[in-house]
């Protein structure tokens, strides 16, 4: 046995430092979320109209400005906080997004235009956040609060019911496959030119 680890120590060695950096990786690996809404529950969340919040009823409530941080310091509203898209997974933007939960204040999220608040709404809310709402417009670049002209004019036109899933329902359409005969190809030979030449 100790000829054996000997002869073989750098392989050994190797596989051993092979072994440790897997268990470290496996141990100091990022958790990733998780998601607390299914799909049946963010879909109805997407055809609510209780999530948006018009822009003169925005008094009194936490704003959270998810545009990028060189905007924000272009200008932003009164008492806003700024978590851009790109952090809104960070540990840091986490714990401050949790202690604003508990405060028990309605979070707003507004962007350039509502629709840009619209997805990092629906991830927030998919992982558990209760009190997220999203401003029914965007921060314009003259320094103020504008309605979205698409997003006030926009309805549903999906119906979330009919996304549902049914497993008694029957699949009902076949498909006929018809075979055809196989027909024989026959090539046509032209006739062989008696001369020329390019």
């Amino acid at each position: 046995m100790n000829r054996f680890i000997k002869t073989n120590s750098l392989w050994l060695g190797l596989l051993g430092l092979g072994l440790m950096l897997v268990l470290l990786t496996l141990i100091f690996s990022p958790q990733s979320p998780a998601f607390r809404l299914g799909a049946t529950e963010s879909l109805a969340l997407i055809g609510g109209k209780s999530n948006r919040v018009e822009l003169k009823d925005l008094a009194g409530k936490q704003l959270i400005d998810i545009r990028s941080s060189v905007l924000f310091e272009q200008g932003h509203a009164q008492n806003a906080i700024n978590i851009p898209v790109r952090q809104l997974l960070d540990k840091e933007s986490i714990k401050t997004l949790k202690e604003l939960s508990k405060s028990g204040k309605d979070l707003v999220l507004y962007g350039t235009d509502e629709l840009q608040a619209t997805a990092p709404w629906l991830l927030l809310c998919q992982l558990g956040y209760k009190n997220l709402k999203i401003a029914g417009g965007g921060y314009s670049a003259t320094g103020e609060f504008k309605e979205s002209p698409v997003a006030s004019t926009e309805t549903n036109l999906f119906d979330v019911s009919a996304l549902k899933i049914n497993s008694e329902q029957k699949n009902t359409t076949e498909i006929k496959i018809e075979k055809k005969k196989t027909e024989t190809v026959v090539p046509l030979r032209k006739a062989a030119s008696a001369g020329g030449g390019c």
